[in-house]
């Protein structure tokens, strides 16, 4: 699945809108985007029956194969919004274990002024 991301401009600040898992029905690697030059990072993540949904980072100079996994930042095992303030450069969510559920992972991030 390719990673839909959106950027908009309100009240003169750059905003990422991102889909990182659009109906995810299985495990799966997940895709790195880059989220760098972007701060307060939310991701919604929502579908979650039995299931975990592993929330990845790098700072790599370079994108990481999707087959990399990064370094862990959080593992979400129920619909919830995770909150980023640290600067990261690559960020990507993957489902780790799956037995049910149709899962979303929507990502929002702002931009400094």
């Amino acid at each position: 699945m390719a990673i839909a991301i959106v950027y908009k401009k309100v009240l003169g600040r750059t905003v990422m809108e991102a889909t990182l898992l659009n109906g995810a029905t299985s495990t799966g690697m997940g895709e790195w985007i880059d989220a760098s030059g972007f701060h307060e990072l939310t991701i919604d993540i929502s579908g979650i029956t039995t299931a975990t949904v592993d929330i990845r980072c790098s700072n790599d100079l370079t994108r990481p194969s999707n087959a990399t996994d990064g370094r862990q930042i959080e593992d979400v095992t129920s619909d919830s919004s995770v909150v980023i303030i640290f600067p990261i450069r690559w960020l990507k969510v993957r489902v780790s274990a799956y037995t049910s559920g149709t899962i979303y992972a929507q990502l929002y991030g702002n931009a400094p002024r």
